[in-house]
C-alpha cells in the first residue's frame, strides 16, 4: 500500500501533467533513462579502460585479400491467424564479385495456440538458424571457388539455443552448424561468423570482469574501442567453462570457435560487431578482420552479408501484401473468410 506521502506525490504529477498520460510517459523516461545513464557512465569508462589495458587490442586495415566470398543470411515471419500461428524461413546467398543469388526453397510451419506454449517462436528461430547454415553448405557444393564464406549469424553459441525449439529442432541445427564446418575444414573455405547485434558476455568472462557489471561485451566495447580496432582472440567456451558457466551448445561442435570484437564504423550509436572464427581459420584472422573492414560501408556491417540481409528479409508489408492474396483466393473459391480471421491486434498490419 503506498503512504500519504507517495500518494500526494502521484496526484501532484498528474496536476502538473494536465492529467495527459502522454506527457506522464514521457517525464518518466526522460527523467530515468537520462539519470540511470549519467550515474553508470563513470562506472562504464571505468570498465572499457580496464579492458583496454587487460586485452591486447589490434588496428584493422581496409584490406580486401579475397576475391571471391560469399554472404548468407536467413530471415523469417510469424503470420498470426485467430485459428493458429504460421511461420515460414528462408535464407540466401550472396556472392560477389558477380552478384549470384542462391537459395534452397523456404519452409513453412504452423501450430494452433496452446500447443507447445510459448515455444513457437523458438521453433521458427531454429530452424530459421538451421535453414542458414544448410544454405551455406549448399551453396559451397554449387560455388566451390569461394574463398571467404560470412554467415549472418554465430558458430559460439549461447545456453538460449538448448531452449529453442524442440529437440528435433535443436538437433537439426547442431548438424547443420557441424556438417558446414566439416566442409569448409575440407575445401579450404574460410569461415566466419558474423553476429552484428551482439548480447553474449563472453569477452567479459575471459577477463574475469562478470561479476562487476551486467552490461554485455558489445556495449563495454563500444566506449573501449576505437574506431578500426578489434581485440585479440578468445575462446567464449573456455571463458564460459572458467566462470563455471555451461557452455551448452558449444560443447557438442566438432570444431573450437574462437572470436574478436571489431569495430568497423566511427557512428557512435553502433556497438561493436562479434566475429566468430573456427580454430583451422584462425591463419586467415587478420584478412578477415580487414576484410570485414574494408567492405563495412553500411552501419558496420560487411557488405555480403547487407546484400543477402536485403535480398532474404521478409517484411510485414510483404506478409501483408500476401495476405491480401490469400484473402482474395480464399474468397473466390468458397466465399467465407472468417477461417482467416487475424488474431486479435494484428488486423491493421495485416490489412485486414
Amino acid at each position: 500500500m503506498l503512504s500519504f506521502d507517495e500518494r500526494a506525490g502521484l496526484i501532484e504529477e498528474a496536476r502538473r501533467s494536465g492529467g495527459n498520460l502522454s506527457l506522464s510517459i514521457r517525464d518518466l523516461l526522460l527523467n530515468e533513462i537520462s539519470s540511470d545513464v549519467t550515474s553508470e557512465q563513470p562506472a562504464v569508462m571505468a570498465l572499457a579502460a580496464r579492458i583496454r589495458e587487460e586485452m591486447c587490442l589490434y588496428p584493422m586495415t581496409k584490406h580486401e585479400a579475397y576475391a571471391r566470398v560469399a554472404g548468407v543470411d536467413a530471415g523469417s515471419q510469424i503470420l498470426p491467424l485467430a485459428s493458429k500461428r504460421y511461420g515460414v524461413i528462408s535464407a540466401l546467398a550472396y556472392g560477389l564479385p558477380g552478384g549470384a543469388k542462391f537459395w534452397m526453397p523456404p519452409e513453412s510451419m504452423s501450430l494452433p495456440y496452446g500447443i507447445a506454449g510459448n515455444r513457437f517462436e523458438g521453433m521458427v528461430n531454429a530452424r530459421r538458424e538451421a535453414k542458414l547454415y544448410e544454405t551455406a553448405a549448399a551453396y559451397l557444393g554449387a560455388h566451390p571457388e569461394t574463398e571467404l564464406l560470412l554467415v549472418d549469424g554465430p558458430l559460439a553459441f549461447s545456453d538460449w539455443w538448448k531452449m529453442a525449439g524442440c529437440h528435433k529442432d535443436q538437433k537439426r541445427l547442431l548438424d547443420a552448424v557441424n556438417r558446414l564446418l566439416h566442409i569448409c575444414r575440407e575445401a579450404g573455405v574460410t569461415l566466419a561468423g558474423v553476429v552484428k547485434r551482439p548480447s553474449a558476455r563472453y569477452l567479459l568472462y575471459h577477463l574475469g570482469l562478470q561479476g562487476e557489471t551486467q552490461l554485455p561485451d558489445s556495449f563495454l566495447l563500444l566506449h573501449a574501442l576505437k574506431p578500426g580496432e578489434r581485440t585479440d582472440i578468445f575462446s567464449p567456451k573456455t571463458a564460459l567453462m572458467q566462470a563455471s558457466r555451461t557452455a551448452g551448445f558449444m560443447e557438442s561442435l566438432d570444431v573450437p570457435i574462437y572470436s574478436f570484437y571489431g569495430r568497423m564504423t566511427r557512428e557512435w550509436s553502433l556497438p561493436p560487431i562479434r566475429v566468430d572464427l573456427p580454430a583451422y581459420s584462425l591463419g586467415d584472422l587478420d584478412d578477415v578482420a580487414d576484410y570485414c573492414y574494408g567492405t563495412a560501408v553500411n552501419n558496420g556491417i560487411p557488405l555480403p552479408i547487407v546484400k543477402a540481409d536485403e535480398e532474404v528479409k521478409i517484411s510485414r508489408r510483404f506478409m501483408a501484401e500476401v495476405y491480401g492474396e490469400i484473402l482474395s483466393r480464399v474468397s473466390r473459391r468458397t466465399g467465407e473468410v472468417r477461417g482467416l480471421a487475424p488474431y486479435w491486434g494484428e488486423g491493421r498490419w495485416m490489412g485486414a
